[in-house]
């Protein structure tokens, strides 16, 4: 089946605040209520109103008396969505009924890598209806999963940006293909979103957004700054100490310092270690905690102020992948107390669990780390008020459109991109990036 392509417009209210859909938006919505269609898809880039179509189409079906659930892949984008609409949503693991991480087997004493969920084919979803946030960022094994556990006469929505980048897949041959949200676009009546809202259609953000995804420089503006540099740790420290100057603070949840990349001298981890030490100097008030046994260091200091973020799911404390937050507080039992904005958690040292073999125990503290400074596949899904994007030809593999789209796609208000002219070239002209 082809792709269908809407172009949206402006929604307009009522007296009551209700939305009015044009014909193109209302054209959206009559095909994800088409109940006689299982998977219909839903693309658009920043700013065409995926969140708007999918809060009709939730009303509708509801309104029809239908079982409708939301959820998204990540706990961060879960709770993004629900902010957005009002409407509660759920990670697609909880959905599924996925085990706790961290069991292990009560033979090898070895760490479970997979696990299957809960809800299969012999166990299907309760609900009828399952609508999907940022479907782009959903993986084929999850895909898979979430199509097996579907109901008998079930139908399922999926939202989301096909510019952004694929998800990360542990096969590598799966890397290579496109992600299930591009074949599902392909394969069924997916509905593809051009046009920008009018209410930001002054964003320069969402304007060079369309750049980049057209492979076009963006253009420096009022809320788009960009950085040319060969000495991007010396520019990124002395952007942020500039930036604490004119009371704009890089080290709260609500900005955020982006990088394609995790290692090498301009990925997260150097990064990290930098900024903590610009922001924490002479700070003798600290916390080792152990890393996993993957990491590329055994313990990480941890301060009072230190911003961090969770990096998988942990029901147990209720606290989820990609969510960030404030360290405030050390216990005397080795707990680290973070503020995550809407709650305060304790991340113990140890935590005792009942998984399918009895009892176990894992240490949460490994699934935290530093967070000035994140990657952006950690980032999709979130939104900020101001971010920075910093990248480096060291890593050019990771220098493409879809990377740059989305780390600039997550700021409202402004962006500052740290770059060299070489690595700024690469990242919108490189070869089958299209």
């Amino acid at each position: 089946m082809s792709l269908a392509i809407a172009t949206m417009e402006e929604p307009t209210e009522t007296d009551s605040n209700e939305i009015i859909l044009d014909d193109t938006q209302q054209l959206a919505v009559d095909e994800c209520c088409d109940i006689k269609k299982r998977i219909v898809a839903v693309t658009g880039a920043a700013g065409t109103g995926k969140t708007t179509i999918l809060q009709n189409v939730y009303r509708t079906l509801y309104e029809q008396n239908r079982e409708v659930v939301l959820c998204a892949p990540t706990g961060k984008a879960a709770k993004r969505i629900t902010e957005a609409t009002g409407i509660p949503a759920m990670t697609i693991h909880r959905l599924l009924e996925y085990p706790h991480p961290g069991e292990r087997d009560e033979l090898t004493g070895k760490t479970l890598i997979t696990t299957d969920p809960k809800r299969d084919r012999n166990n299907p979803l309760d609900a009828k209806v399952i609508l999907v946030d940022e479907y782009a960022m959903v993986n084929v094994e999850v895909h898979r999963n979430l199509l097996d556990a579907m109901p008998c006469g079930g139908i399922i929505r999926m939202f989301g940006d096909a510019n952004q980048l694929q998800p990360i897949e542990t096969n590598k041959r799966l890397a290579k293909e496109p992600s299930p949200f591009i074949k599902m676009l392909n394969k069924f009546d997916g509905i593809k979103l051009q046009t920008i809202h009018r209410q930001a259609g002054d964003s320069n953000i969402i304007f060079n957004g369309k750049r980049i995804i057209e492979g076009t420089v963006p253009l420096k503006k009022e809320d788009f700054a960009i950085k040319i540099s060969d000495e991007p740790v010396e520019t990124i420290l002395d952007f942020i100490q500039e930036n604490l100057t004119n009371k704009i603070d890089y080290g709260i949840t609500t900005n955020q310092i982006i990088s394609p990349t995790k290692v090498g001298w301009v990925g997260c981890e150097a990064l990290n270690a930098a900024i903590q030490q610009l922001l924490q100097p002479g700070n003798k008030d600290y916390i080792l905690a152990e890393r996993q046994k993957w990491s590329n260091i055994e313990e990480q200091r941890f301060y009072i102020g230190d911003k961090v973020i969770f990096t998988v799911n942990n029901y147990a404390i209720g606290v989820f992948n990609g969510e960030t937050g404030i360290i405030t507080k050390f216990l005397d039992n080795g707990g680290i107390i973070v503020d995550f904005g809407d709650k305060d958690i304790d991340i113990p040292v140890s935590l005792e669990m009942e998984g399918r073999h009895g009892t176990y125990y894992m240490n949460p503290q490994k699934d935290l780390d530093l967070a000035y400074v994140i990657t952006t596949h950690k980032s999709q899904g979130s939104e900020y008020d101001r971010v920075c994007y910093i990248m480096n030809r060291s890593r050019s593999y990771l220098l493409n459109r879809k990377n740059f789209y989305t780390a600039i796609s997550r700021a409202k208000s402004h962006v500052t991109v740290i770059t060299d002219s070489k690595s700024l070239n690469l990242s919108l002209y490189k070869k089958g990036d299209k």
